[in-house]
């Protein structure tokens, strides 16, 4: 398959992919959908957790995948259960430190190798649970505070994914000193330098137009979260390359157009958490 002909299945399995998203933003105000999209969550983040253990395969490391997997959608559950019930907000946390007991109890009987499998198991709770459980109270922040979450969700997916199609085409167009060339040798620093631009002038422009729906951003604000999310879109994009240079793979799986959960989701990896804590800070 040609570059261009990549181009094409990339871009119309992205506009299926938007589109979808987009129907679930918009109904995910009706109180019967919540507990939908929430499974809806759950569901991708197996995907991803089976996708992060055939990773640590490769590299001849073996976790439980029951185990991980329980924890991954247990946290994500915890964070809904807080986005509808602001009062068990201790319940995320809670869930977490019992994860972490359960990780040194399930290798009591196996010392060889427990360092690993501990380290592994706990890095891929963080880089898989996190963002997807940091959704749900982003998007239900209306339980939470006076704030449309499907308008920062739509904010939050904008500037991200503007970010990376500024920094793909602006650096295939104009781009030849490269940002990272081990880790990721399309990448370039023109390209890195339009992702930042688009970000911020996206980040304004959704701001101005969308101040009489309890979405809220002054001019300075931003323009610091449009910096700050743009960084961290293309740094998260960055950190998912470097593990599957480590592994020798292209993508975290096959799915046409769009390789694999862990794909999709790379840019969003460290800005969900950012605007989540932005928004309860």
């Amino acid at each position: 398959m040609n570059k261009l002909d990549d181009l094409k299945k990339r871009t119309g399995s992205s506009i299926i992919a938007a589109v979808l998203v987009a129907i679930i933003i918009y109904f995910s105000n009706i109180l019967f959908i919540k507990p939908l999209i929430a499974i809806l969550i759950c569901a991708l983040s197996y995907v991803a957790t089976l996708e992060y253990i055939n990773f640590l395969k490769i590299k001849n490391v073996h976790l439980s995948p029951s185990l991980l997997i329980f924890f991954v959608i247990a946290e994500i559950l915890a964070f809904f259960f807080y986005s509808m019930f602001p009062n068990l907000s201790l319940l995320p946390s809670l869930l977490i430190f019992v994860f972490f007991l359960a990780m040194f109890l399930v290798n009591f009987k196996s010392l060889e190798g427990s360092l690993k499998r501990i380290s592994h198991s706990v890095f891929g709770f963080f880089y898989i649970a996190i963002p997807f459980s940091m959704f749900l109270p982003i998007i239900f922040i209306g339980n939470i505070e006076m704030q449309d979450g499907r308008m920062w969700i739509l904010y939050l997916i904008l500037v991200t994914k503007i970010t990376d199609i500024a920094a793909y085409f602006f650096g295939k167009l104009f781009g030849k000193k490269k940002l990272a060339l081990k880790i990721s040798p399309n990448k370039t620093i023109v390209g890195a330098v339009a992702g930042l631009v688009f970000a911020t002038f996206t980040s304004i422009i959704f701001s101005f137009f969308s101040k009489e729906n309890f979405f809220e951003l002054n001019l300075i604000e931003s323009i610091f979260l449009g910096l700050v999310l743009g960084v961290f879109s293309q740094f998260g994009d960055l950190c998912e390359s470097l593990l599957k240079r480590d592994v020798k793979i292209k993508d975290s799986a096959k799915i046409p157009g769009l390789g694999g959960i862990l794909d999709m989701i790379d840019s969003l990896t460290f800005n969900v958490p950012i605007l989540y804590f932005y928004l309860i800070g």
